[in-house]
């Protein structure tokens, strides 16, 4: 058929006589287009993170869900995993869930099994305990003051010394001990306090160390009382380990009326007990009823009020990428 012949023909059939035969065509051809549209729709679908997870045995709404808070890299790595893991959703709920460390709560929920509790495993691998701890070191960031990160992982140089550092009265202190202005000022109306509520007289055994001096007292003390060079808080001028005259000894200290006391008022003069108890297995260090770090009022009361550990709170309203909005 020739051009015009075809042109001729489609006169033919649209001239008004014919005009009810391309009612059900004009139909017909639209219904095509519809259900092709759907079936490109479902091809798309089908390489989303969502239908991906979704076949891995999530509901619909789980799924849903997943999809919007991992990354692509994490979808993929999520899927690749091709099995259904049970904490996963679970995990979103956790009230310091961190969206980056997703794939490390599931790995090391796998590694230690005594953890069920999924705040702790949350907890862990937040403070990065899930990690090699000399592997995954990293210099630690002065420019938070008083609110920098020391520990095993965070580390100061061999040549960092806090400026300004203020002597203590020797009515308070054992032998002489330096500490920043804000410490020393804390202490003594923290010290005044609780002589008045306690009748006893709070010491400073020690505060600021150099990195020199962390050497001889890793070397003298017992592992897992003291900290490695460079992974001091003494170092920073905001640690003070404290005992008082009536409890000089460390661990008769705990148990004293002053201790106990210490304890739970610290926060309300900025300070922190930075080692505590319940929570040893998830900092990695023994439990030290002495050891105070400044963090200022409005930190320290937060991290007693939400009962987490100094870690705890730098990885979540300090280093996460969502901190800002939540502070």
């Amino acid at each position: 058929m020739t051009l015009q012949g075809a042109k001729q023909l489609i006169k033919q059939w649209t001239d008004s006589d014919h005009r009810w035969i391309t009612v059900p065509v004009t139909i017909a051809a639209l219904f095509v287009l519809f259900v092709l549209f759907k079936s490109c729709q479902g091809i798309a679908y089908s390489f989303t993170n969502e239908c991906r997870i979704y076949r891995l045995g999530y509901p619909i709404d789980q799924a849903r869900t997943l999809a919007a808070v991992l990354s692509d890299e994490q979808a993929d790595s999520f899927v690749v995993r091709g099995e259904y893991d049970s904490i996963a959703y679970p995990l979103l709920s956790e009230r310091y869930f961190i969206a980056k460390n997703f794939d490390r709560y599931l790995a090391y929920h796998k590694i230690d099994t005594t953890l069920t509790a999924l705040n702790d495993i949350v907890a862990v691998v937040n403070v990065g305990h899930d990690l090699d701890r000399e592997a995954s070191a990293v210099p630690c960031d002065i420019s938070k003051g008083q609110l920098m990160l020391v520990n095993g992982r965070h580390y100061l140089d061999e040549n960092y010394k806090p400026d300004s550092l203020v002597a203590f009265q020797r009515t308070y202190c054992y032998e002489e001990q330096r500490a920043l202005g804000a410490v020393v000022q804390a202490f003594l109306t923290m010290q005044q306090e609780c002589k008045k509520q306690t009748d006893a007289h709070l010491m400073v055994n020690s505060a600021y160390r150099s990195y020199k001096q962390q050497i001889g007292t890793y070397k003298r003390n017992e592992k897992g009382y003291a900290a490695r060079p460079g992974g001091s808080e003494h170092q920073t001028g905001l640690a003070i380990d404290v005992t008082s005259l009536q409890h000089p000894m460390r661990w008769s200290f705990d148990t004293s009326k002053e201790g106990v006391w210490m304890r739970e008022h610290c926060h309300e003069y900025g300070f922190i007990l930075r080692y505590p108890k319940k929570h040893a297995q998830v900092m990695g260090y023994n439990y030290e009823p002495w050891h105070l770090r400044y963090v200022g009022k409005e930190t320290a009361k937060r991290v007693h009020d939400e009962d987490i550990t100094f870690d705890e709170y730098y990885a979540y309203y300090i280093e996460n990428p969502h901190a800002k909005a939540l502070r």
